[in-house]
């Protein structure tokens, strides 16, 4: 018999509450990034804002010997210039991706190979059906709003790995039903885009996922700290 190594994808994802913030925290921040703080209304966004932002340049700094501080984080928007785009660390092969919802912040990082993180607060509010048609593809169905989410979440996170964004509808992807593993069957733009996700441990009440544009399967190192 002959063994056969499987490569793993290293997926790197550290997840906090808002509690966490300190004031110390905003001085890591650069000028662009106290400027897009200052412009945010609610206290919640500028602490999920400051989180998202700290918790990537101290992952950062300790992959690469740096003081946080001196992580560089390019946000410039493709279409408009402004530092409110897709997180980037520019000269640099790691990848990282940011995403928050409600007192959730969750950060992700690998190297060289695109990721995309999504967490969202599972809203028994919803309805599933008056929600199917913008999320759902043909064949997928929710039966709760914890399903609803876990596909939502699923396909969030690709696009984010992608790059696509908001600009792609999440009916043009096909995941495996809610209650399987997290994979990704149908891309309807990027017919032959290999990609791999997963399903993430988080808090009762949250529904989260990674997705990473690399056949291999994901193997993911959970960090609770800051």
């Amino acid at each position: 018999m002959i063994d056969v190594e499987v490569h793993q994808v290293e997926v790197e994802v550290w997840s906090v509450d808002l509690g966490r913030e300190r004031p110390e925290h905003v001085r890591l921040l650069s000028a662009s990034e106290r400027k897009r703080r200052a412009g945010l209304r609610r206290e919640a966004d500028r602490t999920r804002f400051t989180l998202g932002s700290v918790l990537a340049k101290v992952a950062v700094g300790r992959r690469l010997g740096f003081a946080p501080e001196r992580v560089v984080i390019d946000r410039t928007c493709d279409h408009c210039g402004r530092q409110h785009g897709r997180p980037t660390l520019p000269g640099c092969s790691l990848a990282l991706s940011i995403s928050h919802s409600a007192d959730r912040v969750l950060f992700a990082l690998t190297e060289g190979v695109p990721v995309g993180v999504d967490v969202e607060r599972v809203r028994a509010d919803i309805d599933p059906a008056g929600l199917a048609q913008r999320v759902l593809a043909p064949g997928e169905a929710a039966r709760s709003a914890a399903e609803f989410f876990r596909y939502w979440v699923r396909k969030e996170a690709m696009v984010k790995a992608t790059g696509d964004g908001l600009r792609a509808p999440m009916s043009d992807l096909t995941v495996t039903p809610a209650a399987e593993p997290a994979g990704l069957l149908r891309y309807g733009p990027r017919p032959n885009l290999r990609a791999s996700m997963s399903d993430l441990t988080v808090p009762d009440g949250y529904a989260a996922a990674v997705a990473v544009l690399s056949a291999s399967p994901i193997l993911v190192a959970a960090v609770d700290e800051l």
